[in-house]
């Protein structure tokens, strides 16, 4: 705790007499301002400067400065008693002392959430900012960015806020579509890693180069997982130090392959998908002489709902199209849900419903629709942002707020998309990186090996979801083509209803880093009359 904030705490509390702690002797009543000696032991708070505790209402220390309270004792240098700062290293703040160099506080890995009851972070991620500092989130619980984060900011590069979104605008073409931002992100930062050049600068302004959330995968319920596929002949070609760079960061499966058909990459991306995505190359990708690697993100969950829905309750019901001109009988799921695994917000823009999915240890999933209801779904896409969502984050209620909690209703859907990445890629000033004479992935590249230059010739991107009464598969998968260069190798007593019967867009993300796993938007669900069979037959 600062100077300033004792001050201004002091101000607050009503001032001890000074004759109480006359006779007492501690570290406090050397600052400015000064603070008296506690008469007691109870420690309330420890910072850089001692042991702090509250009595009658004020601030007061706690015997001294022990030898063990500060990051210098471990370099052979003891503690300060007062806090004047002279000098500041990677190490930490400096005092001198008795024409002796002491240290103050904990070192630059302190942080000011400790004071607040929160850990600090292990990564310097800033998921947000406040008053207090900037905190991070880590195992689903919010921690503080130490200070010693702070010398880097200058390196750290946030790339476009809303490329989350990018693709469905750029692909907003009233029907069913879907995609994983964050696939896209780990494929583009591997990528990123051999970049150089206008290479690089055209990706990070994309991209930025802001840490990636780690996950650890969770059998038969998560997965993510990166990979490198080397051809066998062109092994030596690529970057021992490239190489290392994607076990270390991103914890990349590293295979050398012959490339005489798809089959390997394929398995392995069935396998990191939970079997939900197969044969998701050709043949004549691999095979294609020229083909040197792939690069490779591949993720998905499947996962249940922490409340179910009941498949008694499933019926057709009608569901209107983008314009109104016509409607259908799609396969409605339907449930009451009165806790705090549902939150909604209504108003005369749009309806939003955010369902939670089961928490597997710290991990947890939620899902929110959005349907517009003043404008169709295709003109919503185009204006929203980052800072939408954010909004509509901050006006969810829980259905546990409504006295007799929320009856909602929503189609099931099953579908498949295949994103139209380089293409959108190019949209959004990603340029350098497809063309042979242009590209400058040199970090990547052996030049004793390889005398010319590597470039993308394409990059895919599949994904897969199945949402059921049971819960949500999804799945995708992103694959980086790279080859040589052009020469040598209410308040009545019934629940809140929401119905979500016309097209919408939806969001599966992480509920503790807003981490956006997929997006995509619903025009056509599920039909009833291709469903309605197999309901009857689960009844009688």
């Amino acid at each position: 705790m600062n100077n300033l904030t004792l001050f201004l705490l002091g101000l607050i509390f009503i001032n001890i007499p000074a004759c109480l702690s006359a006779d007492k002797q501690c570290f406090s009543k050397t600052l400015t301002p000064s603070y008296p000696c506690c008469k007691g032991d109870k420690v309330i708070y420890t910072d850089k400067n001692g042991d702090w505790g509250v009595e009658n209402g004020e601030w007061c220390g706690i015997g001294g400065v022990s030898s063990d309270t500060c990051f210098s004792v471990a370099m052979g240098y003891p503690c300060c008693k007062s806090n004047k700062v002279v000098y500041t290293d990677e190490s930490g703040e400096w005092g001198i002392e008795n024409n002796e160099w002491c240290g103050i506080g904990d070192g630059l890995d302190s942080c000011f959430s400790i004071a607040q009851g929160y850990p600090c972070c292990q990564s310097c991620k800033i998921k947000y900012t406040d008053e207090s500092g900037k905190w991070g989130v880590e195992d689903g619980k919010w921690c503080g960015i130490k200070d010693s984060c702070s010398k880097n900011v200058e390196d750290i590069i946030q790339g476009d806020p809303d490329f989350d979104f990018s693709f469905l605008k750029l692909e907003n073409n009233k029907e069913n579509m879907l995609y994983s931002p964050l696939s896209i992100k780990y494929a583009l930062r591997m990528l990123l890693e051999g970049a150089e050049g206008n290479t690089y600068t055209e990706l990070i302004k994309l991209i930025g180069n802001e840490e990636l959330n780690p996950y650890t995968n969770i059998d038969k319920v998560l997965s993510l997982a990166n990979g490198l596929f080397i051809r066998d002949t062109y092994y030596t070609c690529i970057r021992p130090e490239y190489i290392d760079t994607l076990k270390e960061k991103y914890n990349a499966d590293v295979v050398k392959d012959e490339f005489k058909s798809a089959y390997n990459a394929n398995k392995w991306i069935e396998k990191n998908t939970l079997g939900i995505i197969k044969n998701m190359l050709n043949d004549n990708i691999v095979q294609n002489p020229e083909t040197i690697m792939l690069l490779i993100n591949a993720l998905a969950i499947e996962m249940e709902w922490y409340s179910p829905f009941n498949c008694n309750y499933t019926s057709g019901t009608t569901f209107y199209t983008e314009d109104d001109d016509e409607t259908i009988e799609a396969t409605m799921m339907s449930r009451v849900t009165g806790d705090n695994s549902l939150s909604y917000s209504i108003n005369d823009d749009v309806t939003v419903v955010t369902m939670d999915l089961n928490k597997y240890g710290s991990t947890q999933f939620e899902f929110m629709a959005i349907m517009p209801t003043k404008e169709n779904l295709s003109t919503f896409i185009e204006k929203v942002t980052k800072e939408t969502i954010n909004e509509i984050d901050k006006n969810l209620i829980f259905a546990s707020e409504k006295p007799y909690g929320v009856d909602i209703t929503i189609p099931k859907f099953k579908f498949s998309y295949d994103l139209g990445l380089k293409k959108d890629l190019k949209n959004l000033g990603i340029n350098d990186t497809f063309e042979r004479n242009e590209a400058n992935l040199s970090k990547m590249e052996n030049p004793e090996e390889l005398k010319q230059n590597l470039f993308v010739s394409d990059i895919l991107h599949k994904a897969d979801i199945e949402f059921t009464e049971k819960g949500v598969k999804a799945a995708a998968v992103t694959v980086v083509v790279i080859l040589p260069g052009s020469a040598g190798p209410s308040n009545k007593k019934t629940p809140l209803y929401i119905t979500i019967d016309r097209p919408f867009m939806f969001i599966i993300r992480d509920k503790n880093t807003k981490d956006i796993w997929f997006t995509g938007t619903v025009y056509k669900p599920n039909l009833w009359k291709d469903d309605q069979e197999s309901y009857i037959a689960r009844r009688y």
